[in-house]
């Protein structure tokens, strides 16, 4: 080992020293305080949040008690309107006012029928009867429906009452 230069053995040193002092400035503070920092960091925003949704479950609750209030508020106020539109409506109509709309509604379903049974298109049969045209759509379709399933009436198979027969 006598061939070693002479430097090398103080630069070795230095470079100890140098390692050192790295060493202790990155150690200089203490570990375990900069940890319990951060802990108590932790719990204080644990702690807000726990505030925060004890807070928000009060606003909740205050919230659902005033649409409980509003809630019972519009009910009262519909009872209050079928009421009043019931005892309006009594007071107004008659005792024979059912039997001329069941009268003017069996009319308007016969006229239907008949406009139907003599073929003319449907958008005609609405016009003339003033209903549009899906309700006579299905005042004709009823109409077929109840005039095939008679008694002794061919249905659509062509056999009596459209039930095929055994024999």
């Amino acid at each position: 080992m006598s061939e070693l230069p002479i430097w090398l053995t103080p630069a070795l040193d230095g470079a100890v020293l140098v390692m050192m002092g790295f060493l202790w400035w990155r150690l200089r503070h203490d570990p375990l305080a900069i940890w319990h920092a951060h802990e108590q960091r932790l719990q204080e925003q644990v702690e807000s949040f726990r505030l925060l949704a004890a807070q928000s479950e009060g606003v909740a609750r205050e919230l659902d008690a005033t649409l409980g209030v509003r809630e019972q508020r519009l009910r009262d106020l519909a009872h209050e309107a079928t009421a009043a539109a019931r005892g309006a409506g009594a007071r107004t109509a008659s005792s024979r006012e059912p039997e001329r709309r069941d009268v003017v509604h069996g009319d308007v379903v016969e006229r239907v029928r008949r406009m139907a049974a003599a073929a003319l298109p449907l958008e005609e049969i609405a016009r003339r009867v003033e209903m549009p045209a899906a309700e006579v759509r299905v005042l004709v379709g009823l109409h077929t429906t109840a005039s095939e399933d008679a008694p002794g009436r061919k249905g659509p198979a062509g056999f009596a009452g459209g039930a095929r027969r055994r024999g």
